[in-house]
């Protein structure tokens, strides 16, 4: 679970009147995120560009990787030598 420091809890009213504030600390890496809250209950977290970019990627990383396992197990239940593609078009290596 993640945990929020005093500092990176801010209300939905206070955020509407500091957002500047809030953005230049995010920006000057003096805040590395801001939780919002509304009605005591957390409602979104606001983050430095750089840092929602950075978490993208690496989603989009772990994505490309877990297509790529599942289909080399593919592959590799369906896999054909050589050998028998060749046999299949009527073709022996010694005519390759």
């Amino acid at each position: 679970m993640i945990s929020y420091t005093k500092d990176e809890i801010i209300s939905s009213t206070n955020l509407g009147r500091n957002i500047g504030t809030v953005l230049s600390r995010l920006r000057d890496k003096k805040l590395r995120k801001v939780a919002v809250i509304r009605n005591n209950e957390l409602e979104a977290v606001m983050l430095p560009i750089d840092e929602y970019e950075r978490i993208l990627e690496l989603s989009e990383h772990i994505e490309i990787a877990n297509i790529i396992k599942q289909r080399e197990k593919t592959r590799l239940d369906k896999s054909i030598s050589f050998e028998k593609i060749l046999s299949e078009q009527g073709i022996n290596e010694v005519e390759l």
